[in-house]
């Protein structure tokens, strides 16, 4: 059944990357969302009231706000990691989308063989970076 996953997988995707349970986990714990990489404290939410927080504290504020959607991102990323894994046993994580300089746009889940649309991509802004370049 394996090789029929990764079969349909490589057929759809052809630059994909299978992430092994444990990348995955290494990968949960360290990847900010690509909408937070680069995100500024003048596209903050509350940017405008920073003045109400005082020029010192609205720092502190917001880098606890973006430390709370980074983490709150990677709970759900977690648990959508964990169901697929749960529901279907024998699918598998992967990394495709392969940019110039190695790292992945997308992560997913591949858990059917039947058709192309098995696979779930709900790791919505995750990319990855193999810590092996030579990948």
């Amino acid at each position: 059944m394996k090789d029929q996953l990764l079969a349909m997988q490589m057929r759809a995707f052809p630059d994909s990357y299978e992430l092994l349970d444990v990348e995955m986990f290494e990968a949960l714990e360290r990847v900010v969302p690509d909408w937070m990489a680069n995100h500024k404290m003048e596209d903050w939410p509350m940017y405008d009231a920073r003045h109400e927080f005082g020029d010192w504290y609205a720092p502190i504020f917001y880098l606890e706000w973006k430390r709370q959607q980074i983490e709150q991102t990677r709970a759900r990323w977690a648990r959508s990691a964990f169901r697929c894994r749960s529901e279907w046993p024998m699918g598998f994580f992967y990394a495709c989308g392969k940019r110039d300089d190695g790292t992945y746009r997308h992560v997913g889940f591949r858990y059917g063989a039947e058709h192309e649309s098995e696979y779930m991509s709900g790791f919505d802004g995750m990319t990855y970076t193999p810590t092996n370049q030579g990948d």
